[in-house]
């Protein structure tokens, strides 16, 4: 599965012009969230659908998305619930994600935390960053597993060495107050200073405390 994160609304074009089933999942994608690009939910659904048809396995979690929030389909959360599935036994870490957060919630489906930590656990051990967050809750919280406040650190750092901003505000914190690891307030106001660069009033609040 290609990552093309990092390439422009043009060249993503450029790209599906020559029928590049991952660019039209990209394209697609943010397409659908209105990222960096007008929000079209029918053109989103339909590079979708035909990146899926080329055999394209992350596409289903756009479409699974779409189903899910209701945009560019009427709302069918179990319909979107199955595609997740579908994504995410295939192997797409953004599927497992999706999977580990309905089984959490247990909104759509019956709510079971092992579950949710094994969907999530999956997603990890493919690089995404919300799936090394949200193991640290699980861990700093006791959901299907016993606590661990160092585990739960541990995870937080990862999340925020791949850029997530809750996990540089978890993990900022951690610092500040040692919970989980040494209290260390360089590293404490490094990360709180990135997550309230981002716009995180809790991060500034944080960081009010060590001027």
């Amino acid at each position: 599965m290609k990552k093309l994160y990092n390439k422009t609304i043009w060249e993503l074009e450029k790209l599906v012009t020559s029928k590049d089933p991952a660019a039209m999942h990209e394209l697609a994608r943010r397409l659908v969230q209105g990222e960096g690009i007008a929000e079209d939910h029918k053109r989103g659904v339909n590079l979708a659908t035909k990146a899926s048809q080329l055999g394209y396995v992350p596409a289903d979690t756009v479409l699974g998305y779409c189903y899910f929030y209701g945009k560019g389909f009427p709302l069918d959360q179990k319909k979107g619930l199955q595609l997740f599935l579908k994504a995410a036994e295939a192997g797409h870490d953004a599927a497992q994600y999706n999977m580990g957060i309905a089984y959490e919630r247990g909104t759509v489906i019956d709510q079971d935390y092992k579950k949710a930590f094994y969907w999530y656990k999956k997603a990890a051990e493919l690089g995404f960053a919300k799936a090394f967050y949200k193991i640290g809750v699980f861990y700093e919280n006791g959901l299907a597993v016993d606590i661990d406040v160092v585990k739960a650190a541990t995870y937080y750092e990862d999340a925020a060495k791949r850029g997530y901003l809750k996990a540089k505000t978890q993990i900022g914190e951690a610092y500040l107050q040692g919970r989980g690891v040494i209290r260390d307030l360089v590293k404490a106001k490094k990360y709180l200073e990135e997550a309230a660069f981002s716009g995180d009033n809790h991060a500034k609040r944080l960081l009010a405390t060590l001027k």
